[in-house]
């Protein structure tokens, strides 16, 4: 079969296939989750901050979303300062920011703003990189695993193994590092609840022996006012008013007929201090007194 010009048609020219989609660069696509902050897509500039899934963020951007309370997917777990730590970044010896890229100029796309304090590794998404918790030291995974050591390398404070949260994980583990999220948060909340029960305990403790020794010292106050002082059974002293005009011997005294004069159980000592004895009745007093002063 021929055509005009005695050409011959190819396969495909008569038969049309289909395309395939057109696959992601996993190279360029890598080097920019590494260079570029995760919610706003802008260049990654000082200070930086990681959240518990690994994720890099500028502090500014994570900052401005909180004050307006956005509720973009990227930043939904993160609910506040405490579900973000400043990275401590080690920067590479030597690098300078090129800039725009230019078309007679040779451009180093491989290279890295950061590096392993340890390895001297570049962190730009080729090795594994991992930041602590507890410090916010970033660290190659290599570092960890070639130097095991229970203190940070960069920084001496000592961390535990839950506490090394992967950079940019793949897809196959951000299902584990979301449940290690869960269960680090878990654990925070309940250490936290168990930290104000004991204190609550402690508060309850001191107050029960507190409240234990004045009741001590009341019973002494009282037990030195018996019989000996000539005043008979004394009141009980507990430091709480209702529970002394409740007092039968109390009601008594306050009566408008009382008369320390009267009262058979004090001593005759006892009831001569006071105006109404006979003996102070018949007490002579100065010409120049014109009054009797009794306080009431």
């Amino acid at each position: 079969m021929g055509c005009d010009g005695g050409t011959i048609p190819r396969r495909d020219e008569l038969v049309k296939t289909k395309k395939k989609p057109e696959q992601k660069d996993k190279n360029s696509e890598r080097l920019y989750r590494w260079r570029h902050c995760a919610v706003s897509q802008a260049p990654l500039k000082e200070p930086v901050v990681g959240c518990e899934l690994g994720r890099l963020y500028n502090k500014e951007e994570v900052l401005t979303r909180l004050l307006d309370r956005a509720s973009e997917a990227g930043v939904a777990h993160i609910k506040g300062l405490k579900d973000i730590r400043e990275l401590r970044l080690t920067p590479t010896p030597g690098y300078t920011d090129e800039g725009a890229q230019k078309g007679d100029a040779y451009t180093d796309h491989q290279a890295a703003r950061y590096v392993c304090p340890v390895t001297s590794l570049e962190m730009n998404g080729k090795y594994r990189f991992v930041f602590v918790w507890s410090c916010g030291c970033v660290v190659s995974e290599r570092a960890l695993k070639e130097v095991p050591s229970p203190v940070c390398h960069k920084c001496g404070q000592v961390y535990r193994e839950e506490d090394v949260i992967p950079l940019n994980p793949t897809e196959e583990e951000q299902e584990a590092v979301k449940a290690a999220m869960v269960a680090r948060r878990a654990a925070a909340k309940a250490a936290k609840k168990a930290k104000k029960e004991s204190i609550k305990r402690e508060a309850d403790t001191e107050e029960d022996t507190s409240a234990t020794s004045k009741g001590k010292k009341a019973a002494k106050i009282g037990e030195g006012a018996g019989p000996s002082g000539g005043r008979g059974p004394a009141l009980r002293v507990n430091g709480v008013a209702s529970a002394l005009l409740r007092d039968k011997e109390f009601d008594q005294v306050r009566s408008s007929g009382f008369s320390v004069a009267s009262d058979p159980k004090a001593s005759e000592v006892y009831k001569s201090l006071f105006d109404t004895h006979k003996t102070a009745q018949k007490k002579q007093s100065a010409h120049w007194v014109t009054c009797n002063p009794q306080y009431f």
